[in-house]
This record gives structure tokens, C-alpha cells and sequence, in this order.
């Protein structure tokens, strides 16, 4: 019968369960960064789906769903899903759907009036604004009443 030395006998019976313990935790970080690269990747995907959809619906001819296509876009620009590279192509689409208009105000030329929209961040849908009600009976220029 061989005998192990005793330090061999306490190397065997602690070591091994280390071992194990010191590969399983190498075994869950590779499993853990694997599945950070999945997550990544998910996210750019169903992120370029949401670009594709977002520049479809900002230059279609229906207003209300050009608009909304115009502010996804630009809540995609503002949003922390995108990197500096991928902003270029939410760029490059929100240029295309202005591309359009600037030319037509350009080939217009002195023709045209462009109005500007300012709006403030402080209205909200429910606030009321106090309008002057123009009677119908206010005289005009000329003497007459009414409004034509």
C-alpha cells in the first residue's frame, strides 16, 4: 500500500473543491459577458428596426404620421440607446426629411412664406388660452357691420 504524505492528503481534499469553486466563477463571468453581448445587440437591433420605422413614417404624406415619425427620430437622437456612430444615420434621416421642403422654399424663391412654429415647453394640453372674441357686429373701415 502507498501512503501519501499528509500535506498531499490536505492539498487533495481542499484543492480540489477550490478548483472547482475558482472555475465555476470563471465559468459564470465568460457566461455573464456572453449574455451582455446578446443584450447589446438585441437592443442595437430592435433600435435600428425602431430608425427604419421612424424614417418610413417621417416622409409620408400623411402630416400627423410624418410628425410622429419626426419625433421618434428625434427621440431616438436624445435617447442613451444610440452611439455616436449610430446618431449619424438618425442624422442623416432627419436631414432627408428636410431636405425635401428646403428645396421647394429655394426653387420658390421670393414666392413663398415660411412660417416658423415656436412652441414652449411650459404649455400643456389642458391649459387654457384666453382668446379675444371679435364680435360680429364690429364696423369696419368703411362703415358697414359684419365681416364681409
Amino acid at each position: 500500500m502507498t501512503t501519501l504524505p499528509t500535506w498531499s492528503v490536505w492539498l487533495v481534499s481542499l484543492g480540489t473543491p477550490l478548483l472547482t469553486f475558482v472555475g465555476v466563477l470563471v465559468a459564470q463571468a465568460i457566461s455573464r459577458k456572453g449574455a451582455q453581448e446578446l443584450e447589446t445587440r438585441s437592443r442595437r437591433e430592435e433600435t435600428m428596426r425602431n430608425l427604419r420605422w421612424a424614417a418610413e413614417l417621417a416622409v409620408k404624406d400623411d402630416e400627423r404620421m410624418a410628425d410622429l415619425g419626426v419625433a421618434q427620430l428625434a427621440a431616438l437622437l436624445e435617447s442613451d440607446l444610440l452611439d455616436d456612430s449610430e446618431k449619424g444615420f438618425v442624422e442623416a434621416a432627419l436631414d432627408a426629411v428636410y431636405q425635401d421642403p428646403e428645396a421647394e422654399i429655394e426653387q420658390l424663391g421670393e414666392d413663398v412664406d415660411v412660417v416658423q412654429y415656436i412652441v414652449e415647453d411650459n404649455v400643456v394640453i389642458t391649459d387654457e388660452v384666453a382668446v379675444d372674441e371679435v364680435s360680429s357686429d364690429t364696423n369696419t373701415e368703411d362703415g358697414e357691420g359684419g365681416h364681409g
